[in-house]
């Protein structure tokens, strides 16, 4: 089972039909029953402000919510986020932190963010960009 954490850059491409690759890998990816998507419990507060910030119903987050498996954001979490050397953004780096802090082996970074596709291989995460590569199903 390869086990993917989706990051916002490629979730709202997808939510707001930004990119058609990264919405043929998601429904391509949710489903087949031998991938599991993951993301941080700040990915829904993410695509709740994109929404409000462009006028769209709030409701239209689940088209991707309903998808993932949901990671808490807890004071581990925070700490990981803050232990994260090479420069990168808050949000991200709560991401990542809570990619690590999730222990799946094998876990795959989905994200079309270059600096955070940059922090994430320098800590040792795979990624994929389904925005530009043509990843198939990884």
């Amino acid at each position: 089972m390869t086990v993917f954490y989706l990051d916002t850059s490629v979730a709202v491409r997808i939510l707001f039909h930004h990119s058609p690759a990264a919405a043929s890998w998601f429904d391509a990816t949710t489903g087949a029953p031998e991938h599991l998507l993951v993301s941080s419990r700040l990915l829904r507060t993410e695509i709740t402000r994109a929404l409000r910030r462009t006028g769209v119903e709030v409701q239209r987050r689940d088209e991707v919510l309903e998808y993932l498996g949901t990671l808490p954001v807890d004071h581990a979490v925070l700490q990981e986020a803050e232990a994260i050397v090479p420069a990168v953004k808050t949000l991200d780096a709560i991401h990542l932190a809570s990619a690590l802090r999730s222990g799946i082996e094998g876990l795959v970074l989905v994200t079309h963010d270059r600096a955070m596709e940059r922090v994430a291989a320098e800590i040792g995460m795979r990624t994929l960009d389904p925005v530009t590569d043509d990843p198939g199903l990884a």
